[in-house]
């Protein structure tokens, strides 16, 4: 059952593996020329995700309590200084 149930929180891994097979399908129609702009702002997004994300994940391995619902939305991008745009 691939479905995923609305009251289980997902894991950092299960959302890096999710965002990333999304990505890579944007990807593709990028490469064949046919992704719209929406697809373009998504693949942006995406991309700051993964970054976030992989950052949570580091920080999980290296023993710290990460609180994905909590630092997972937190619009601040550390790899601009600036705002993020969405969330």
């Amino acid at each position: 059952m691939s479905e995923r149930r609305e009251d289980v929180p997902e894991s950092i891994m299960s959302r890096i593996d999710r965002l990333s097979k999304e990505r890579e399908e944007l990807l593709q129609r990028e490469s064949h020329h046919s992704a719209s702009p929406v697809d373009t702002r998504r693949l942006e997004r995406i991309d700051h995700d993964l970054r976030v994300l992989w950052d949570l994940r580091r920080r999980e391995l290296a023993g710290e309590d990460v609180d994905v619902s909590e630092d997972y939305l937190d619009d601040y991008d550390r790899y601009g200084g600036r705002e993020s745009s969405g969330r």
